[in-house]
C-alpha cells in the first residue's frame, strides 16, 4: 500500500443533522452491516471501511484513493443496494477529513456528540463497528490506529472527567420516564432483544415493577429476559396478546419495517385502555403512530430530545478537560499520518508530538493564553524543522555509504 495515495474520511449522519423520519431511511441495521462492508471492500477506490450505525447516528469511515469524492461512494453504496437517491439529501450529511475525522471520532466515543451528554452505551456500539470491519478485513493501517486511539481517548475521558458517570444511557433515560408516569403494579410489554431492552428491563426490575412481558421474533431470546425478569415471552407474531393488558409498551428493535400499527393500538386501546404510553427507540421506528389515538402518549427519539434538553448536570464543566484530551490525541493522530510513511521519522514522531504536548502543559500555568498560542506555533514550527534536518541528514548517509 501507498499511503500517499489514500486520504481518511468520515460521512455521517446523525440527531443533529436530522430528524427521525429523514435518517430512518438511511439506516443500516446489525444485519446489514457486514454485506455493506463487502460492498465497500468491492470497490477498488476503497482501502478501509469501518461503519458505525446506532439509533442516533450513522457513519462510514472511509480511506479513499487521492481525488475520490467521499460522498460518491456513499451514494453510489445507496443507490446500487437501497435504490435511494441520497444525493437529493445530501444536505443531511456531513463530512470530515484528516485530523478532523480523528478529531470527530473522539467526540463521539467520549459521549460528547451525543443527544444524552456523556452516554456510555456509545463505547460498546464503537467497538462493535471496528470488530465487524476487523471480521470482514476492511479496516487497514489508517482505520486501525484511528480506533485504537478512539477507545484510548474514551477511556480518559471517563477515567479522568465526570463524563460518562453514572453509566448514562438514552434507555436509562427512558426509564426514568416510564417510572414517573407509571405505577410498579402495571404491565409493561417489551419488544426486542439487545441492548437497549436490557438496560430498561434490568432498571425497571430493580425498581420494583414486577410485571413484564418481553416480545421478539425469536421466541427463545425473550423467554431467556422473562426467564431472568421473573416475567412472560411472547414471539412477535403474537404480539396483541399482550397489548390488551399493558400499560406501556417499550420497542427498540432492528425491524426495517413497522411491527405495530395505528389500527391494532387503537383497536385495543378502544377495548382496554391499553396502552395508554408507547416509548419507541427505534430507528427506523416500530410502530406507525398516523392517526393514533390522541389519549395514547406517544414518546420517540425526537420527544426524548426535550426531556434531555431539561436535564441539567454538573458534568457539563468537565467539558474543556475532555476537549483538551480530545485534541491532544487528535494531535499526536496528525503526526503519526503525517509520517507513517516515513521509514526514518515513523517510528518516532508520534511519541516526539506526546512530549511535546507535556512540556505544553507544564508552561501553560506560567505564561498567558497568547504566550501559550505562541508557544504552540514556535514548538511546531522548531519540530518541523528538526524533522526535516534529521530527515535529510540520514539521506545524506544513506547516499555516502552506497558510495
Amino acid at each position: 500500500m501507498n499511503n500517499e495515495n489514500f486520504q481518511l474520511f468520515v460521512v455521517g449522519i446523525n440527531h443533529k443533522t436530522s430528524t427521525i423520519s429523514e435518517r430512518e431511511i438511511f439506516q443500516i441495521n446489525r444485519k446489514e452491516i457486514s454485506h455493506s462492508l463487502k460492498y465497500f471492500n468491492s470497490r477498488e477506490e476503497v482501502e478501509g471501511v469501518a461503519i458505525v450505525s446506532t439509533c442516533n447516528r450513522l457513519e462510514f469511515y472511509l480511506v479513499l484513493k487521492q481525488d475520490v469524492l467521499p460522498f460518491d461512494i456513499v451514494s453510489d453504496f445507496y443507490f446500487e443496494k437501497k435504490k435511494i437517491s441520497a444525493n437529493q439529501k445530501q444536505n443531511l450529511f456531513y463530512i470530515f477529513s484528516g485530523t478532523n475525522v480523528a478529531s470527530h471520532l473522539f467526540n463521539v466515543i467520549t459521549g460528547l456528540d451525543s443527544m444524552l451528554l456523556g452516554e456510555y452505551q456509545v463505547q460498546g456500539q464503537i467497538k462493535e463497528a471496528y470488530s465487524l470491519a476487523c471480521s470482514q478485513k476492511s479496516a487497514d493501517k489508517i482505520l486501525h490506529k484511528l480506533f485504537h486511539a478512539a477507545f484510548r481517548v474514551g477511556k480518559n475521558v471517563r477515567s479522568k472527567t465526570r463524563i460518562g458517570s453514572g453509566k448514562q444511557s438514552l434507555s436509562g433515560v427512558a426509564a426514568q420516564i416510564l417510572k414517573e408516569k407509571l405505577k410498579k403494579e402495571d404491565i409493561v410489554t417489551i419488544v426486542g432483544v439487545n441492548q437497549n431492552t436490557k438496560i430498561i428491563a434490568e432498571i425497571l426490575f430493580n425498581a420494583g415493577f414486577s410485571h413484564l412481558i418481553f416480545v421478539n421474533r425469536t421466541l427463545y431470546k425473550a423467554e431467556e429476559l422473562a426467564e431472568k425478569f421473573n416475567g412472560l415471552a411472547f414471539s412477535l407474531d403474537r404480539i396483541q396478546e399482550p397489548l390488551i393488558s399493558s400499560k406501556c409498551v417499550f420497542t427498540c428493535t432492528g425491524s426495517a419495517d413497522y411491527i405495530l400499527s395505528s389500527e391494532i393500538i387503537n383497536a385495543t386501546y378502544n377495548k382496554s385502555r391499553c396502552p395508554s404510553l408507547l416509548i419507541d427507540m427505534a430507528v427506523p421506528r416500530d410502530i406507525n403512530t398516523d392517526r393514533i389515538i390522541k389519549e395514547i402518549e406517544v414518546i420517540d427519539l425526537e420527544e426524548l430530545k426535550k426531556y434531555l434538553e431539561v436535564q441539567k448536570t454538573d458534568i457539563e464543566a468537565d467539558i474543556p478537560l475532555a476537549q483538551k484530551i480530545i485534541s491532544d490525541e487528535a494531535n499526536i493522530f496528525e503526526v503519526w499520518n503525517e509520517y507513517q510513511k516515513d521509514d526514518y521519522l515513523g517510528v518516532f514522531a508520534e511519541k516526539i508530538e506526546s512530549i511535546r504536548l507535556q512540556l505544553l502543559d507544564e508552561s501553560k500555568l506560567q505564561v498567558s493564553e497568547n504566550e501559550m498560542k505562541l508557544l504552540d506555533k514556535f514548538s511546531r514550527s522548531l519540530l518541523h524543522r528538526m524533522k526535516s534536518t534529521i530527515a535529510q541528514t540520514v539521506l545524506m548517509n544513506d547516499e555516502l555509504q552506497e558510495k
